[in-house]
């Protein structure tokens, strides 16, 4: 045996990395005793790591002491340092279990030879044990063997993929390490034979591809000597030292939708704006995640000269982990013959303390398709993969994942070190196939994407989605339009074709209800087969535990139902289950009804023909926080399918959230689609067509028919209280050829009025006489020289207020208005919110009122105008506004003053009143009707020069022909200059013998007398 102490993957992969102290660094704020304790524990760390690399095992041991203790210190602080407490415990524990690994070694060097021990690269005393081997004894000629055959295999993949640099990389590679491990072996060894054999066919590949390039002469090639690209010399391979550059170029690499086998994705070009969305979402939980490229990552570098270290760092701990934390080991050091893929199986995986029992649910029901169906599914996502098409083991410690994650397919890098605890076992998702690693290698990286081990649990429909990319439908159970018997029918079809992925959830349950049950309270479980037999409705499901079962109707205890036909039909004998607990057991589809909760299906984006996604974000500023009145400032996309069969065709739309943070999701989203829109913008809630539900699952998924022929929709995109910015994808799937665009918001151009109702201007609606005094803007829209503009006009108010907008022509105060003069109105008064639009409108002035259902309500209100080209609006002033008012109250009285128009001959009997002017004075006077039965009659109000012996002169100012508006009528303002004889102002109706009161207010600009004059 071959004994040696790798000092560089000692250093680099056991000794605790001291500078990641830096990420803990206390707060400025801090007591100067927590800081003087971290600069201690720094400088500790830093010497303690000098000394081990060095092998000086006393002085690091003594140093790692210094650093526990001035932790320990920290810890006991009151005040808070800033300071992240669990990954302070964690670097504890590393260094105290480095203290003990350290303290063995030194014991075990003075009473054992050095032929008797082996020292790994991550231990300095520990011989290795697999967890299924009783002896684990691996040498250095084992790894350098493994490596080699791996880099051999990888040297094959490239060459039939042409990836002729990378192939000759991989055989030098290869060749090397045959060569070193032949030196080692024992002369004459089969295994020397065998190593020497290998060693000239990576060679002579090798040379075949120097010459088929002509890079280099055969002569130049040497075995001893062999020189190595940057990429395979260095730790990191070249994606990742040009991470940055990858990072910044991003805009380039994205241009093409990488990830969907149809034409239309294929097609599929990215705008500006969606490359922006998935360039700021790659950012997860502090690392980043770029989108997956086939052009440069199927060559991604898996070969290196020391095992692969992820220089992002280990992964957080949960504390039930941290609590058993014993460090970090590579799967060759716990087992003899590691393998990624032994046999892909449902009931190999075992969910360990990791509280991801969704994501378990998910790896069980996966394997157990890919086993049915013998189609990769979960597998194909692991790199690296030989020529077959397979993912295979790397003894250089290096796999990327492919997950689709914040909408697009993402690269995930990660190291084969996983966490064991102090009694050496794995203290991860593990296989009990002998040295299977895929399900631990596949949970570390979807673990490091949702922040680390500490994983606060998901649902098994998001987690199928990121592994697979099938679309999540998730059903509640006890919803109203919860239908068994559809749903089944839907499920075993599926199943049947392999089309779907079905896992199952529980909900809260006491203790005792759980223990009757047999079943976890909100756990997720995997359905691994479905049947119907026997009149039966029956699914084989699995507790991702690997233990505790069903103990209800169909389990194994169940004794009534288990005939022999039954048992031969399903390949299940309920007395040998129940001699072992395997987690697996029969339920019928009534009883799942009955005590679960949720079902979460996962269809195949294959069984649509048509696809498509569009990514957008609804920044947090724009539009209210709630939108139950309006939905203006929603993100919406237009939908256009052209169904040419004479059957409907499935439209499937799935809005995905992109989430940076793995917290608890608090916001509520859902889709509303709207049928009959023309693919135009909707601004009012109404009735949709197919309402969505809110829930706050990252995957909202609607489902509908399209009928025959062309059929346009707008789909919008609601939250139920709008907190921060909303990153999504929107992908649609259909039967039938569609097309999905996002409809833009129109209007550039937008002005935002801030005002309110007051006991002046809450003037109600039209059949209110004080309409008038509503709150009114002059709107001037220009000469763009384009042959029409467009306005639009929201107006935004208190939830019970219900509102109405008014555009007519003039730029003027608007008194009363009829149908004739209305350019656009909102339509009925509608509580909160209100719009109307012109979508082509002329240069020139116009007025809008913002008015109130009811008179009196006092309120604030939000007026936006919005427009495709410049505009200006000026609110306009009241009737009257800044000259003095007169107020005057009479009535006309049937036989004395009711005379009618001049036509019936005693006109100077109706209401008349002098008025007195001292100097030039402006004049306007208002007069309004009100009678007993509310109906108003024709008026007219008229101001004459008084005349010396008769009684009028000159006529000087009118309201016009006489109207029955309910506002009343009024003049046009007057000059008046001061005179010897007065004004005389008549009230008059058209009709003699009405009887009505009335209210005549008197604006002027200077101080006037008015009285009664008959």
């Amino acid at each position: 045996m071959t004994h040696f102490l790798d000092r560089k993957a000692f250093k680099a992969e056991s000794i605790p990395i001291a500078h990641q102290l830096l990420t803990m660094t206390p707060l400025k704020s801090s007591s100067q005793h927590s800081q003087k304790l971290y600069a201690e524990a720094y400088s500790s760390a830093v010497r303690a790591v000098k000394f081990d690399s060095s092998a000086r095992f006393i002085e690091a041991k003594d140093a790692y002491q210094k650093v526990i203790n001035n932790f320990t210190e920290l810890l006991k602080a009151d005040d808070k340092n800033g300071m992240d407490r669990n990954k302070m415990l964690q670097k504890l524990n590393e260094y105290k279990h480095r203290i003990e690994q350290l303290e063995r070694y030194m014991e075990t060097t003075k009473t054992t030879t050095p032929t008797s021990l082996y020292i790994n690269e991550n231990s300095p005393y520990q011989q290795r044990r697999d967890s299924t081997d009783s002896e684990l004894v691996r040498t250095e000629e084992d790894d350098l063997i493994d490596r080699a055959r791996f880099s051999f295999d990888q040297g094959e993949l490239n060459e039939n993929q042409g990836n002729t640099d990378h192939a000759l990389e991989y055989y030098s590679d290869a060749a090397e390490l045959f060569l070193n491990a032949f030196k080692l072996y024992d002369n004459d060894s089969e295994e020397k034979l065998k190593a020497r054999e290998s060693f000239t066919k990576a060679l002579d590949k090798a040379e075949a591809l120097k010459r088929s390039v002509n890079l280099l002469s055969v002569e130049k090639l040497s075995p001893t000597l062999r020189t190595r690209s940057s990429s395979v010399a260095s730790d990191r391979p070249a994606s990742l030292l040009n991470m940055h550059n990858r990072s910044s170029s991003i805009s380039s690499v994205l241009s093409i939708e990488p990830h969907c086998p149809t034409d239309d994705i294929l097609t599929q070009k990215l705008s500006m704006a969606e490359i922006k969305v998935l360039k700021y979402t790659s950012n997860v939980n502090d690392k980043t995640f770029l989108p997956w490229i086939d052009e440069t990552d199927l060559k991604e570098q898996f070969s290196y000269t020391k095992k692969y270290l992820d220089p992002e760092g280990s992964l957080r701990l949960s504390d039930k982990q941290l609590e058993k934390f014993g460090g970090w080991r590579r799967p060759a050091q716990i087992m003899k013959y590691p393998k990624l893929i032994y046999l892909i199986s449902s009931t190999s995986i075992i969910q360990d303390i990791v509280t991801d029992c969704s994501f378990v649910a998910s790896l069980c029901v996966a394997a157990a398709y890919e086993q049915k169906f013998k189609k990769q599914l979960i597998t194909s996502c692991i790199y690296p993969q030989n020529k077959h098409g397979q993912p295979c083991y790397n003894p250089n410690g290096k796999y990327v994942i492919k997950l689709v994650y914040n909408g697009i397919a993402r690269k995930v890098v990660v190291d084969d070190l996983l966490p064991i605890s102090r009694d050496g076992t794995l203290m991860c998702t593990f296989s009990t196939n002998k040295g299977e690693l895929w399900a631990s290698i596949i949970e570390k990286a979807y673990m490091k994407l949702m922040g680390g081990y500490d994983f606060p649990g998901s649902n098994s429909g998001i987690d199928l989605h990121c592994l697979t990319g099938w679309i999540p439908e998730h059903i509640f159970i006890y919803d109203k339009n919860f239908v068994a018997d559809n749903v089944w029918d839907r499920i075993l079809d599926g199943i049947m074709y392999g089309d779907v992925l079905v896992t199952i959830a529980t909900g809260e349950m006491t203790e005792d209800e759980a223990i009757k049950l047999g079943l976890v309270p909100t756990h997720a479980y995997a359905v691994i087969d479905i049947k119907k037999v026997m009149g039966k409705r029956l699914l084989q499901v699995k507790n991702p535990w690997s233990h505790k079962r069903w103990r209800g109707p169909y389990s194994h205890l169940d004794t009534n139902v288990w005939t022999a036909e039954l048992k031969a039909s399903l390949n299940f004998d309920p007395d040998e289950a129940e001699k072992n607990d395997d987690g697996i057991f029969w339920i019928d589809f009534e009883s799942v009804c009955s005590n679960f909760t949720s079902i979460h299906l996962n269809w195949n984006p294959e069984l649509f023909t048509h696809r498509w996604v569009l990514h957008s974000v609804w920044p947090e500023h724009v539009g209210p926080k709630k939108d139950v009145y309006s939905l203006g400032y929603n993100p919406q996309f237009s939908l256009r399918v052209n169904v040419p069969d004479k059957k409907p065709a499935a439209v499937w739309l799935l809005l995905s959230k992109h989430i940076m943070v793995t917290e608890e999701n608090t916001d509520y989203i859902t889709l509303h689609v709207y049928n009959n829109t023309n693919g135009e913008r909707i601004y009012y809630p109404g009735t949709p067509f197919k309402e969505g539900t809110y829930v706050n699952s990252p995957h909202i998924l609607v489902r509908f028919n399209a009928p025959p022929g062309i059929s346009d929709y707008t789909i919008v995109v609601s939250q139920h209280e709008k907190e921060r910015s909303l990153y999504f994808s929107l992908r649609a799937y259909s039967l039938a050829p569609f097309k999905l665009g996002e409809v833009p918001i129109r209007y550039s151009v937008e002005q935002k009025i801030y005002g309110q109702w007051t006991e002046q201007t809450a003037g109600g609606n039209a059949c209110n006489s004080s309409y008038l005094n509503n709150p009114q803007w002059k709107i001037t829209v220009p000469n763009t020289g384009t042959n029409s503009d467009g306005l639009l006009l929201q107006l935004e108010a208190q939830k019970d207020f219900a509102v109405h907008l008014l555009l007519v022509e003039g730029g003027k105060r608007v008194s009363s208005v009829s149908v004739r003069d209305i350019l656009a109105e909102s339509g009925p008064y509608r509580h909160g919110f209100c719009y109307c639009e012109l979508p082509d409108i002329k240069p020139g002035d116009y007025t809008v009122v913002a008015s109130t259902f009811e008179a009196d309500l006092l309120g604030k209100f939000i007026l936006t105008v919005a427009g495709i080209s410049d505009f200006q609006v000026e609110a306009i002033p009241a009737e009257g506004a800044g000259m003095f008012k007169k107020v005057l109250h009479g009535e006309w009285i049937i036989g004395y003053s009711a005379m009618g128009c001049p036509s019936f001959g005693n006109y100077a009997k109706n209401p008349c009143y002098l008025l007195e002017i001292r100097e030039l004075t402006t004049v306007k006077v208002r007069l309004q009707a009100k009678n007993e039965q509310d109906s108003v009659p024709s008026m007219n109000v008229t101001i004459y020069e008084k005349h010396p012996t008769d009684l009028f002169g000159k006529e000087l100012a009118t309201s016009g022909p006489y109207t029955n508006v309910i506002q009343g009528v009024a003049t046009g303002d007057v000059v008046l200059s001061q005179n010897e004889t007065g004004y005389i102002i008549v009230l008059a109706t058209h009709d003699k013998d009405i009887s009505a009161e009335f209210t005549a207010i008197i604006y002027s600009d200077r101080p006037v007398n008015v009285k009664k004059d008959r």
